[in-house]
């Protein structure tokens, strides 16, 4: 555990909340927000599946540049945290999700469109799988010269039974392309499909 003491978290500190997990902002540390799984057994198997898969990917020496990376666990008010790192803004705010982009009037869906493409082709290229592709799990971040960047927090791995044929590249690359374009065409409007070869 990285404190000694248990962290408060206050009401003020909740940025979300998912199915598994609520997540607050580090009381601490503007960098890093916490999760907090719910107590029952299913949120629990999902939580320590993540975080097998973040090892592998450390182990593997894989860039982080479009994750939130894991950062170790701690003791908190709440009980157990997990700490990540916290998509922030140029101005400092929590970056919001995809999804209120895609509603939103004002976005500039070409230039979303192509940081979501990036972000499909670095998935494909270092073979990370995403077993819950969501708008709600990608929060796209601003840098304050109108750059956008997606950023995945949630629902990485690979949530099936069996999990053999991950050993091989080529398996490997087909599951990200199925889960991506199954994505792209409910919530992208059939936008940024991939390819085997890259979008």
């Amino acid at each position: 555990m990285r404190e000694s003491l248990p962290l408060k978290i206050e009401k003020n500190h909740f940025i979300a909340a998912g199915l598994f997990c609520k997540c607050y902002e580090h009381p601490d540390h503007r960098g890093e927000c916490i999760k907090i799984p719910e107590a029952d057994r299913k949120a629990r198997k999902r939580l320590r599946g993540d975080l097998g898969y973040y090892r592998a990917l450390h182990s593997r020496g894989v860039s982080m540049e479009y994750i939130a990376d894991y950062k170790g666990g701690c003791i908190t008010s709440l009980g157990d945290g997990y700490v990540y790192e916290c998509v922030r803004d140029y101005d400092g705010g929590v970056s919001r999700t995809l999804r209120h982009y895609l509603e939103a009037s004002d976005t500039d869906l070409e230039e979303l469109y192509d940081a979501l493409g990036e972000l499909a082709g670095y998935l494909l290229s270092n073979r990370i799988l995403i077993s819950d592709i969501h708008y709600e799990n990608i929060l796209i971040q601003l840098d304050g010269e109108g750059g956008v960047k997606p950023v995945i927090v949630d629902g990485i791995g690979d949530r099936v039974l069996i999990t053999v044929m991950n050993i091989f590249s080529k398996s490997v690359a087909s599951k990200i392309v199925r889960r991506w374009n199954r994505f792209a065409r409910r919530q992208l409007n059939g936008q940024v499909l991939l390819g085997e070869d890259g979008v």
